[in-house]
């Protein structure tokens, strides 16, 4: 348990009892069919996999197996096999996004609160989605069995996708975002005052507000230094 107790510690500061009352809602507690694999230790894994900066559900899988430590952070008994990826995607959907969302954003407010974060400057950036489609032979600038797929920057590279939700952070690697997917050609500036409305929820008072170029526009920055009395760094 030793090189695990820096996760150890981050979710025994965690009010742990309000996230497994929001994340059990969709789950059934009595009645036929089989009991479903606790929602909590589902979550604990999720978190693990981001503070371990594990790259996929896959390599998660098989350091639960390997990781008796991981385990019992993750509440999985002996007798159990660490949650199947396939479970971790089932729990995303069957939980939603709102959920999930109100649940990151209770745990900013504690991070905030606890002046662990001082969430004075908000930082603005988008996600590329690989889309499960190849090319259109025809014009292999989009998706064949998926029209709206584009072909966009992926890091350093290029490829078939989309512009995932937007997200909001401020000390920590993700606050909030605006569902669904954003095709290439929408620009993201469209869900800046969405979910920088969102963000005002939770952070009282924001300072400046940092984006790339993409949601540069007039309409952004006044929304920004007006509505918000913050200071756009926008490129």
């Amino acid at each position: 348990m030793e090189k695990h107790e820096d996760v150890a510690s981050i979710l025994s500061k965690l009010n742990l009892h309000n996230i497994e009352e929001t994340i059990s809602q969709p789950y059934h507690k009595t009645g036929p069919g089989r009991p479903p694999r606790s929602p909590m230790g589902i979550f604990k894994a999720l978190i693990v996999k981001q503070l371990r900066n594990i790259p996929s559900d896959r390599e998660l899988y098989r350091r639960l197996w390997k990781d008796e430590a991981l385990r019992m952070i993750c509440d999985i008994e002996d007798h159990e096999k660490p949650y199947h990826p396939s479970q971790l995607t089932r729990f995303g959907n069957r939980v939603g996004p709102e959920r999930l969302e109100a649940v990151m954003n209770g745990l900013l407010e504690e991070l905030v609160e606890g002046e662990v974060i001082k969430s004075e400057t908000l930082a603005l950036d988008a996600t590329f989605i690989k889309a499960w489609s190849r090319r259109d032979p025809a014009d292999d600038s989009h998706g064949l069995s998926d029209p709206e797929a584009r072909v966009g920057r992926d890091g350093k590279s290029y490829d078939l996708g989309q512009q995932g939700p937007c997200s909001y952070g401020c000390g920590i690697r993700y606050a909030g975002g605006c569902g669904g997917g954003v095709g290439q050609r929408e620009p993201g500036k469209r869900h800046v005052e969405e979910l920088l409305g969102k963000a005002s929820t939770v952070v009282e008072e924001i300072k400046a507000v940092v984006g790339d170029p993409q949601i540069s526009s007039r309409e952004v920055r006044r929304f920004i230094a007006e509505d918000l009395r913050g200071i756009p760094v926008i490129p």
